[in-house]
């Protein structure tokens, strides 16, 4: 059987025993003091699944629309999204096993482009660095614009995911500044399901920090 892990006491056990949100069918649980207890932190990224046919995926606004947008905004894209045969996927995260599809909405050269403070999009620059070098091509340090992005494999992908797997993306860039050779050596599917465990119960040690 599959091993899951509760999203509030981080305890693991076989999916049978778990409940799970029946609302976004993401989140587990052990028990339902558990869910409850869960609800504040969870209620801000819960949401229904996607319909049928439909991959749900993630926009990052560039600085200038975050105000429109958020910092990440859920998107519903159908057969028809350009996202389908103009993204392209995201380096480090095919190296780790997720591999994170992703699309810009400006179509224009970025190279061709002045530089447009407004246009900088930090998120997605790091969502694509190079594995070997830490740097992110050229095309994606200036100008990027808001982009779209959603997973591979067509699962849903929720605001908690993307923003874990960007700050795992923040990590590694930390680990280049001090070696290069540290990264890749944990640029792995086990380092990263590792980070993903030690991000998701500092968030969750966060949350319980907060006064109420």
């Amino acid at each position: 059987m599959t091993s899951i892990q509760c999203a509030k006491c981080a305890k693991t056990d076989d999916e049978q025993s778990f409940k799970r949100c029946s609302k976004c069918q993401i989140a587990t649980y052990c028990s339902q003091d558990c869910q409850k207890a869960d609800w504040k932190s969870h209620k801000t990224l819960c949401s229904s699944p996607a319909p049928e046919g439909i991959v749900r995926g993630i926009v990052i606004p560039c600085d200038s629309e975050i105000r429109r947008y958020g910092i990440f905004d859920e998107v519903d894209l159908d057969a028809t999204h350009p996202i389908h045969t103009q993204g392209i996927v995201c380096p480090v995260s095919a190296k780790v096993g997720l591999p994170i599809v992703i699309y810009r909405h400006l179509r224009e050269d970025p190279l061709s482009m002045s530089r447009e403070p407004g246009l900088d999009n930090q998120k997605a620059t790091f969502l694509m660095i190079d594995p070997e070098s830490g740097f992110a091509p050229p095309e994606w340090q200036a100008c990027v614009g808001s982009v779209t992005v959603m997973r591979k494999d067509g699962k849903p992908l929720t605001r908690e995911s993307i923003e874990t797997i960007w700050m795992y993306h923040d990590h590694l860039l930390d680990l280049f500044g001090d070696d290069r050779s540290t990264p890749r050596r944990t640029m792995t599917k086990e380092g990263f399901t590792q980070y993903c465990a030690r991000y998701k119960t500092q968030r969750r040690f966060n949350n319980m920090s907060v006064p109420l």
